[in-house]
């Protein structure tokens, strides 16, 4: 019975070779196709709304900001060495896109929305933003979110007019225990001195203020979880998908290699590198 099975294994042995060899040309088929839908000599336009220090054009026509760096490196991976940018409204970069004006908006531009998905294809997500608390070391394990800041009932500092203090009421906070601030230096020195107990601002914004006080003994909380994390992603039209591909498969790899965050520290955006982490795919955030 031995020598029977044995038999039959090794007859069915060139089958399985042919199948893999089918299945390895298939893919290598695709992977050429891909290849060959992309002009890597061509220039490649890319909208901004010169918006520093996510996305800025110099005087001089150079493209810079961390979006248009993070576009540029992922798309170097597949050979691509010509971008140039085209400043315009953030209404008017879709309807650019879809008339083939520039080829893509940068990474820096447009968050990913549902209705935007109908329109046009996104990257991965990029630049990832969520609100953040910045609180003394004693307070830094019990909140994580606006509805323990409430529960605990402790003054929480909010930019005057900003989303944070609409978004804190929302989730319990009583008006009486939000403070506005008038500046970034005035809600530090009110967190040191106790008269508030936590700051909410955006995450960079909350490491911004850390690093100008010099003081150890403030701590941030990056994302207040019960708010979400809003993430931008490089965008293209419907037709381009083989340029989205190689941007995607380029965002990796600088991902991977740690040149991401050196570009994001570069530009004061590091708190996005630890959000990209914890951020949901853009096929998440494109689901209704």
């Amino acid at each position: 019975m031995t020598r029977i099975l044995r038999k039959q294994h090794l007859s069915n042995q060139p089958r399985l070779n042919r199948l893999v060899l089918g299945g390895l040309m298939a893919i290598l088929s695709v992977t050429a196709a891909a290849a060959q839908n992309l002009d890597v000599s061509q220039d490649v336009t890319v909208a901004i709304g010169n918006e520093p220090p996510y996305t800025e054009l110099k005087p001089d026509g150079t493209l810079s900001g961390a979006g248009p760096d993070i576009d540029r490196a992922a798309l170097q991976q597949s050979g691509f060495k010509a971008f140039s940018g085209v400043t315009m409204a953030y209404g008017a970069m879709i309807p650019a896109l879809q008339a083939n004006r520039v080829k893509m908006v940068s990474s820096g531009g447009l968050n990913i929305r549902p209705e935007r998905c109908d329109q046009v294809i996104f990257s991965e997500p990029v630049m990832c933003t969520a609100q953040a608390f910045l609180v003394r070391q004693e307070m830094a394990g019990k909140i994580t979110s606006y509805k323990q800041a409430a529960e605990l009932g402790i003054k929480v500092g909010v930019p005057a007019g900003g989303t944070q203090g609409k978004d804190a009421l929302a989730r319990g906070i009583k008006m009486e225990n939000l403070v506005n601030f008038p500046d970034n230096a005035s809600a530090v020195k009110m967190l040191q001195d106790g008269r508030i107990d936590a700051i909410a601002l955006n995450g960079d914004g909350a490491l911004d203020m850390k690093k100008r006080s010099g003081d150890d003994k403030l701590e941030t909380v990056i994302p207040i979880s019960d708010t979400p994390i809003d993430c931008a992603a490089a965008a293209f039209s419907k037709s381009d998908t083989a340029l989205r591909d190689a941007y995607n498969e380029g965002l990796k790899k600088i991902i991977a290699s740690g040149e991401f965050a050196t570009i994001m520290t570069k530009y004061g955006l590091q708190a996005n590198v630890d959000l990209l982490s914890k951020a949901k795919s853009t096929a998440e955030m494109c689901s209704r």
